[in-house]
């Protein structure tokens, strides 16, 4: 097993459109909530969590990580798919494309995965004609996603037809990520439970780094501590794991309730923990609704996801402006979270509202990390009305824009514009009461309004 090359395919795909008999029939290990091992998904009869399975292709040690295909469990589907290399995405042949179909294709690109394969399952319960429509309908979804890569299979998890030809049309998307396999260890967590006998287990991906059995951890953001007990990867031991392995990690004296998913298992002290970032947006051209300051949504930095705070800014000057709405398809902005978590800064951070029903487009768009920040310091306009108070021969003087002659004098030479379009220069203090002389750059009515807008730090914060 040492010797195969660690791979994770996601496997999506709408509610019943066959995602985990397909995962039963491919598979040849189940591990960690594999195959709807929740009691509530065994009740409801549907995915409620990540399963992981675990199968051999060629040279390939494939992890098959299947995502929830229920409108409601979106935020499982995006822990998924953050830590997968390429993806299967099930459309059922009776029932075609749907809501979600298309919403999971857009979490894919969001996170840089540009290949799938699109298995057409059911297909044994439908015609000829009726698999050459779905096919058809879904390379034009896929060719307008933007994906590079895409294969296309007509399979039935109850016959066995085309599970040969799937496996095969992986082989040909697959391209491993390129994985650091060296210095400190990185995983983000998505399963942590108790083991009789053993304590304690927490598995993941390792995203980067190497791990070895009585390694030192940390937790995060908890900040707990602890040692490496023992490495194992579908029930095989092993002395170390790195970047690309699929691991579950025994590790001492911390109870599972202590640690959620998304938290980070780490080399100590290396890994940022804050609730405030700037980062390079751009939005998902079907998402059509309003980015306002301050407006509340989804965030998902990596698999960790809460609740945040946007606040689009410009820079002007050197100064980042904040907007109070953005309608440009590329932004930059602050993300203020309710929370502090753990941050992986080469992350990519995906921007949702999980407000809007499952009918209506739910991502917004993704955005990189340019800076992971201790708080938020932007800068916000102010204007500041004055009224034209005398009209003379080289000057206009102008009350209003200062309250004294201090201020005054802080704000000579600034730049101000009356409500008929004039624009003029503050030239100096006139006077002990504030008021200024301005020279216009054209003529001015008298009693018209003038106004000097300034930039105001503001730091922000988590709340109204």
């Amino acid at each position: 097993m040492d010797t195969l090359v660690p791979v994770h395919i996601g496997l999506m795909g709408h509610i019943d459109h066959g995602k985990t008999a397909l995962a039963r029939a491919i598979s040849d290990h189940v591990s960690t909530a594999g195959l709807d091992k929740h009691p509530q998904s065994k009740e409801r009869g549907i995915t409620i969590d990540l399963g992981f399975t675990m199968f051999v292709l060629d040279k390939y040690l494939v992890t098959l990580v299947d995502a929830p295909g229920h409108a409601d469990l979106i935020r499982s589907v995006v822990a998924g798919a953050n830590i997968i290399d390429t993806a299967i995405l099930t459309v059922a042949a009776d029932e075609g494309p749907k809501v979600q179909t298309g919403e999971h294709l857009l979490v894919l690109r969001s996170l840089d995965i540009d290949s799938v394969v699109i298995a057409i399952t059911k297909s044994e319960l439908v015609d000829d004609k009726r698999l050459a429509e779905v096919e058809d309908k879904m390379m034009k979804i896929v060719e307008e996603a933007g994906f590079t890569r895409s294969e296309y299979v007509k399979v039935s998890s109850h016959t066995g037809l085309g599970i040969d030809n799937l496996r095969k049309a992986l082989l040909k998307v697959i391209v491993p990520r390129t994985r650091s396999v060296e210095g400190p260890v990185l995983m983000p967590i998505d399963h942590a439970f108790s083991v009789k006998g053993h304590g304690t287990v927490v598995t993941g991906t390792i995203l980067r780094g190497h791990l070895s059995t009585n390694d030192p951890v940390e937790f995060s953001p908890t900040g707990l501590t602890s040692k490496v007990r023992s490495i194992q990867t579908f029930g095989s031991s092993r002395l170390e794991a790195s970047g690309g392995d699929r691991v579950g990690v025994n590790i001492s004296e911390i109870d599972p309730i202590q640690i959620s998913r998304g938290d980070y298992l780490s080399t100590p002290k290396t890994i940022p923990i804050s609730d405030a970032v700037l980062i390079n947006t751009k939005i998902n051209p079907l998402y059509h609704g309003r980015i306002t300051k301050k407006m509340v949504i989804s965030v998902a930095i990596g698999m960790p996801m809460t609740t945040a705070q946007i606040i689009p800014f410009d820079v002007q000057n050197g100064q980042r402006v904040v907007l109070d709405e953005v309608k440009a398809r590329e932004f930059e902005a602050a993300l203020v979270l309710q929370r502090p978590i753990a941050i992986d800064a080469s992350a990519i951070v995906l921007l949702l509202r999980t407000d809007l029903p499952p009918t209506e487009m739910r991502i917004i768009g993704s955005g990189r990390i340019s800076e992971i920040k201790e708080k938020i310091i932007l800068n916000k306009r102010k204007i500041r009305v004055g009224k034209v108070q005398r009209i003379r021969d080289d000057d206009v003087l102008v009350e209003g824009l200062a309250s004294s002659k201090s201020v005054a004098e802080t704000i000579i030479e600034a730049r101000v514009s009356s409500v008929s379009g004039a624009v003029g220069i503050i030239r100096s203090p006139f006077g002990t009461r504030g008021v200024v002389s301005v020279s216009f750059d054209t003529d001015i009515r008298k009693d018209d309004e003038v106004h000097y807008e300034r930039l105001v730090e503001e730091e922000y914060s988590f709340g109204p």
